[in-house]
């Protein structure tokens, strides 16, 4: 069951990258995160209230850690995909399954299976297969490299909340801190967005916060590698809307490499068996 929520949780964040795409340079980074954090909290508040449930998690100081590294994931990926192609993006955030199943055993205790690691490894051959040796190291991709560092961190600790809080109070602090950041990261430089601006962040908001929830569900089912790694699918999704919306054709390196990441999710699918 986690693996299936991941699978959606990963269609939702790759919709939520290509509207982020799709909203470009015209908004601040900052203001994008605002706007993604605070439009979801009325619901997840609401939620919280009508189950009697707790509005502040339990270990707050781990969610404070989480918050940060959270943060600065969300920046380095949302400047990544503003300054390169969107299945690039998402190619070099891959980096994250292999840094996570490496943290795993010091952070949350968790022993990776040799099955995990044949899936993860096969999914990052397929990833740098996919990558076009023309990229360069340039600011983005580094920028997507941290991203995928910090982000690896944050899902650990997110495995460690579980133990302890209801995974909606655990996004809903989350949304509650991210917006502080966001907001004094900001500072006068906020630009009133547009009707299309509005709706794509609408459209952030929504598939964010979805993506959220359910990968919060699924990190507390199973162990954090196997989820990890069936993230893998977002690539498929990332292809797609490069191609249809910005007629990014990725080169025959990237369907081996496709095939790759496809076989590593086999692998895992059949560990879970």
């Amino acid at each position: 069951m986690s693996v299936v929520l991941m699978l959606i949780a990963s269609a939702c964040f790759a919709t939520m990258a290509a509207m982020i795409k799709g909203i470009g340079s015209s908004l601040p980074i900052p203001e994008i995160i605002l706007f993604r954090s605070i439009l979801p909290l009325p619901f997840f508040l609401g939620a919280l209230w009508l189950q009697k449930k707790k509005l502040i998690v339990t270990a707050w100081k781990t969610l404070l850690l989480r918050a940060f590294f959270g943060f600065l994931a969300i920046s380095g990926f949302y400047y990544a995909l503003t300054h390169m192609p969107l299945a690039v993006s998402v190619f070099l955030g891959k980096t994250q399954p292999l840094i996570l199943a490496i943290l795993a055993p010091w952070v949350v205790g968790e022993k990776t299976s040799p099955s995990v690691w044949l899936a993860i490894g096969t999914g990052l051959i397929g990833i740098v297969l996919i990558l076009d040796p023309s990229l360069g190291w340039t600011a983005a991709a580094w920028a997507s490299i941290g991203a995928a560092t910090a982000s690896a961190i944050a899902h650990l600790l997110v495995r460690k909340l579980n133990r302890t809080d209801d995974p909606a109070t655990i996004v809903a602090n989350f949304f509650v801190i991210t917006a502080l950041l966001s907001s004094i990261w900001m500072g006068p430089s906020f630009i009133m967005p547009d009707h299309t601006e509005w709706l794509l962040l609408g459209g952030v908001a929504l598939f964010s916060t979805i993506g959220q929830y359910l990968m919060t569900l699924a990190y507390r089912m199973d162990y954090a590698p196997v989820v990890a790694a069936a993230s893998y699918t977002s690539i498929i999704f990332s292809i797609l809307f490069g191609y249809f919306f910005w007629n990014e054709v990725p080169p025959a390196s990237a369907w081996a490499g496709g095939t790759l990441i496809i076989a590593g999710s086999l692998i895992l699918l059949r560990s879970r068996i």
